[in-house]
């Protein structure tokens, strides 16, 4: 076997066991130091190829996907113990009535009439647009 295909193998058991472990810790970080390789290496891996790419950013998401579901399982013993933060979390995440509520005050006032400057500005918009000539033609009939 030539060198380059040494080198070829190499890489791409590495590429393999690099796309495994970003399946389980979706951060590049962690999965380049699981697997013993750099940043910088998959970082160039991935502006050297789109198919590769395209892997890595499927890793991704399932990765996340799956920490989601650790997390949520994690929520929910937690509620099974009864402590309190996770049972709000849980409420205002999935119930309406326990959501935070935003509050808006202030006073409302009515429209006012339409200043010389501004009239000008819609005349001259009309004029760039078909609606000038669209409302023409209702004055005409």
């Amino acid at each position: 076997m030539s060198r380059k295909n040494t080198i070829t193998a190499r890489q791409k058991k590495l590429k393999e066991a690099f796309l495994e472990q970003l399946k389980r810790t979706p951060t590049i970080e962690t999965a380049c130091q699981k697997v013993s390789v750099s940043r910088a290496t998959v970082y160039r891996w991935i502006n050297s190829n789109k198919r590769f790419e395209k892997k890595v950013d499927e890793a991704l998401a399932e990765g996340r996907t799956f920490m989601s579901d650790i997390a949520e399982n994690q929520l929910f013993s937690l509620i099974g113990d009864k402590k309190i933060e996770a049972i709000r979390l849980y409420l205002s995440t999935h119930n309406a009535r326990y959501s935070n509520k935003l509050e808006v005050s202030g006073s409302v006032s009515r429209d006012e009439p339409l200043t010389k400057e501004q009239k000008k500005l819609i005349r001259e918009a009309l004029k760039l647009s078909s609606l000038r000539n669209h409302v023409k033609e209702k004055k005409k009939k």
